[in-house]
Formats: structure tokens, C-alpha cells, sequence
């Protein structure tokens, strides 16, 4: 499963967001910004399933490239591999 992060240099390193699941975090370096970002995406991902309820769809990038809040950020993957059997089950 991958997610679209966004990221955006700061004065202490780099803030990430996801935009498909409303994730926030950050890191010191782009790679650590990504590895948080992975660890944020499994903790929302966790409270979903632990409360039962559907994980939201992903827009098209598309959608998140012409967002303007966007503009001008630097956009990444990230793999989330742990969930894709939940997935298809």
C-alpha cells in the first residue's frame, strides 16, 4: 500500500503530511520526515481497524497536486506493506 506524503523544509528539517489520511509529523531530514511518516501512517491505520471503521479512499494525486496549499512542496511515496493481507481480507 503506498501513500502520497508531503513535504515541506522548515528551520528544524522537514514537516510531512499526509493528506489522504490527515497525518501531520516531521523529521530532521527528508528520510527521517518519510520513517515518520510511515510510523504515523501505521498508528492511523491501527485506529481505524481497532475501532472498526473504513480507512479512507486515497484522492488521485491529481487532486492533491492542484491543491494550492500544496504548491510549490515536494511530493513522495511512502510503502506501508504490514496492512496490505487486512486489506484484502
Amino acid at each position: 500500500m503506498r501513500y502520497l506524503i508531503v513535504l515541506e523544509e522548515t528551520e528544524t528539517g522537514f514537516a510531512v503530511q499526509v493528506p489522504d489520511l490527515a497525518v501531520v509529523t516531521c523529521g530532521e531530514t527528508i528520510e527521517a520526515a518519510r520513517i515518520a511518516a510511515m510510523e504515523a501512517i501505521n498508528i492511523n491505520l491501527d485506529a481505524y481497524w481497532e475501532a472498526g471503521r473504513n480507512v479512507p479512499e486515497k484522492q488521485p494525486v491529481s487532486a492533491h497536486l492542484e491543491n494550492p496549499d500544496f504548491a510549490d512542496l515536494l511530493f513522495a511515496y511512502v510503502d506501508i506493506s504490514r496492512y496490505e493481507e487486512r486489506m484484502a481480507a
